[in-house]
């Protein structure tokens, strides 16, 4: 598991997280002090993200705000970072939020100061979840969400029997540049996305499996054109097991306004 298979299927219904709102804006040591004794070697992470996170930044986020962006895609195994954060959004009691309350904040506005992203994202989980999520239902994402522009991106984290979301994101932040990976056209979908399931999952020959989602957005004027998967897989091996590699084909249908967002690209 990886950021961009870090998955909870988003039906709980749970209660929106306000609290850090009035947080005072902190350095990110200062930020995570409640969090030290719960992530192993914490402070010793914080200083290799303070070293290497983008700074100074052409879009104004200070080193503390770039080094927060820096600290959650950073991959330790089981204890990483951004696992025990997104296990902590996705908990039904709240109130072990609140010692989140301060990097929350500082991780907020360090989002809202990068490009925000209307297009075509990607996600993956390594399950089938083609039997979970129907056309039209609702999902909340309560964690941070990572994924990329990329389809190949993802490809490399998930099997056969695997689930690709193709997302419509209008409200993602554009992280590249500011990531521990810099290859991965990383985006960020804040916790709380809502989205709503537009297909049934297209079942493929492989065990592949791709459900398109569309981001709920209060400006429907800005969402993006429905999109149409084609995912193309081999025939199985001689031994009759399905072979790992296959190819997904992308095309969007450009209507009036949505066309104007893609060209201006």
């Amino acid at each position: 598991m990886n950021r961009f298979t870090d998955f909870d299927l988003g039906t709980k219904t749970l209660s929106p997280i306000y609290g850090y709102y009035s947080c005072k804006l902190v350095s990110l040591e200062q930020s995570l002090i409640a969090i030290l004794p719960y992530i192993d070697q914490l402070s010793r992470y914080i200083k290799v993200a303070k070293q290497h996170c983008h700074f100074p930044s052409e879009h104004g986020l200070t080193r503390d705000e770039s080094a927060a962006v820096y600290l959650y895609t950073m991959e330790w195994g089981k204890g990483s970072f951004y696992r025990v954060l997104n296990q902590a959004l996705r908990s039904e009691d709240r109130s072990k939020l609140k010692p989140w309350f301060p990097f929350l904040k500082l991780f907020e506005v360090a989002i809202e100061k990068l490009p925000s992203v209307k297009k075509a994202v990607w996600r993956g989980v390594q399950k089938d979840l083609s039997e979970k999520l129907k056309k039209d239902q609702i999902l909340t994402w309560w964690a941070v969400n990572s994924c990329s522009s990329s389809v190949d991106v993802i490809k490399g984290f998930v099997d056969i029997n695997s689930t690709l979301f193709l997302i419509e994101a209008v409200n993602g932040r554009n992280i590249k540049g500011y990531t521990n990976f810099d290859n991965e056209d990383e985006l960020i979908l804040m916790p709380g996305t809502r989205l709503q399931v537009e297909s049934n999952a297209l079942n493929h020959l492989g065990g592949l499996h791709v459900i398109h989602l569309r981001e709920l957005s209060d400006n429907s004027d800005e969402q993006l054109a429905s999109a149409i998967v084609q995912v193309h897989l081999p025939p199985t091996a001689s031994d009759g097991t399905a072979q790992r590699k296959y190819s997904i084909h992308l095309f969007y249908q450009y209507q009036g306004a949505v066309k104007t967002l893609f060209c201006s690209r």
